[in-house]
This record gives structure tokens, C-alpha cells and sequence, in this order.
């Protein structure tokens, strides 16, 4: 259960980080007006945000304005975005080769996390992992990030019923331009169509083509 103090400091520091992205170069009394809050809440929650990065100090002013690891996460978002935007059409064309629910998945902390699927058009189908967290090590793609963050050239795993009863999931990576696994692309199905007896075959060759499609489009900087 989430402390309610917890969740309030938190929404201070976002309301912190909004009022600098409007207003750049604010100083203490400025944001103490602008927040609502005490100077010595505002001291706190700045040299919190300083320590991560995410604002900084200017040594002449005093005043403080969003740090470069600000520019560092939104860069991260905006690609995150356009590869989502352009992996589709694969993801796609994924399904529609292996008639199976195809998925997209991203590591945070310890954890991945589905946001992105296309459904199997097959009757019976798997429960949605949309949206739902597990440990990245009891899942496929997770292993897979996780590998790959120390590995390079093909990387491929499995899970047969360990994480869900009767289903089944293979993975693998997608690169960027630096071959840093920024996400994974997973096939889950039910066991009795995918399992150990036939997961070696299509099913593992159109995954990695398809992967290594999508991490050809991410290969392309940004402007």
C-alpha cells in the first residue's frame, strides 16, 4: 500500500518540474508563491530533483531550471513513441503470419511491463497482459532484455507455463541505434499451439525477422 506522504511528495515534485518547464529560471521565493508550499519544503524537494539531475542550479542567479536528464527522458519518450508508431505495421503482419497474439514490452526497474498487443484472431485466446506488470526474470521478455543488455547477435527465450498455467510466450529484442534492448517483442499463445514441440520452427524465424526489422527502423536518428 502506497504512503499517502509518499504520494504527496511526489505530486509536489512533479508540480515543481511543470512550474519550471513553463518558467524557466525560477528562484526559491518564486516557487514557494507559484507551489503553495513552505521554503524549506521547496529546499527539500530541489535538492532531491538536483541530486537525480532532473533540475539544476544557475551558480550566478541562484535560480533554478530543468536539468539536461529532463532532456535526456523526453528524448527517450519521443523514441519510444515514433518506434511504437512505426513497429505497428510489424507487430501486425507478426499476427497475421502466425495467427497468434503478438506483444510489445518494455523493462522499468525490475520489472516489464505489456503496452502493446495484436490480437490472435483465433476463438481461444489468452488472457490480456496489457498494462500488467510481472518480474522481469519469471517472464520471457524480460530475460530476454536482460540477456541482451549483455549479449549481442540473437537472443531468444521461452517460457512454457511458468509464469501462466496452459500458456506459452517466446521472445526477443528489439535494438537501438547503440544495440542497447529497448524493448522486447513476444509471441503468447496457448500451450496446446505453442510449445516445445513446434517453437523452433515459424514461429522463432518470423519472431527475429521481425525484431530485426523494427530494430533497423529504430537505427535511424532522430533529428
Amino acid at each position: 500500500m502506497q504512503k499517502k506522504g509518499a504520494k504527496k511528495s511526489i505530486e509536489k515534485a512533479l508540480d515543481l518540474l511543470e512550474a519550471l518547464k513553463e518558467k524557466d529560471n525560477l528562484g526559491v521565493t518564486e516557487l514557494s508563491n507559484i507551489l503553495g508550499l513552505n521554503k524549506n519544503n521547496v529546499f527539500r524537494l530541489l535538492a532531491t530533483l538536483e541530486v537525480k539531475g532532473l533540475i539544476e542550479q544557475d551558480p550566478e542567479t541562484g535560480h533554478y531550471r530543468l536539468g539536461v536528464k529532463t532532456l535526456l527522458l523526453e528524448y527517450s519518450f519521443i523514441k519510444n513513441l515514433t518506434i511504437l508508431n512505426q513497429a505497428k505495421q510489424f507487430v501486425k503482419q507478426l499476427r497475421n503470419k502466425t495467427n497468434e497474439t503478438v506483444y510489445l514490452s518494455l523493462m522499468h526497474q525490475n520489472d516489464i511491463v505489456y503496452f502493446y498487443s495484436k490480437d490472435s484472431k483465433s476463438s481461444v485466446l489468452v488472457n490480456s497482459r496489457i498494462a500488467k506488470r510481472y518480474p522481469a526474470i519469471e517472464t520471457a521478455p524480460g530475460r530476454a532484455i536482460l540477456k541482451a543488455k549483455k549479449e549481442l547477435g540473437d537472443i531468444f527465450e521461452y517460457d512454457f507455463e511458468s509464469l501462466e498455467p496452459e500458456v506459452s510466450e517466446i521472445a526477443t529484442v528489439i535494438r537501438d541505434e547503440s544495440d542497447y534492448p529497448v524493448a522486447a517483442l513476444s509471441i503468447v499463445a496457448p500451450i496446446s499451439r505453442l510449445n516445445k514441440s513446434n517453437y523452433g520452427g515459424l514461429f522463432k524465424h518470423e519472431l527475429l525477422q521481425t525484431a530485426k526489422e523494427i530494430t533497423n527502423l529504430y537505427k535511424i536518428d532522430l533529428p
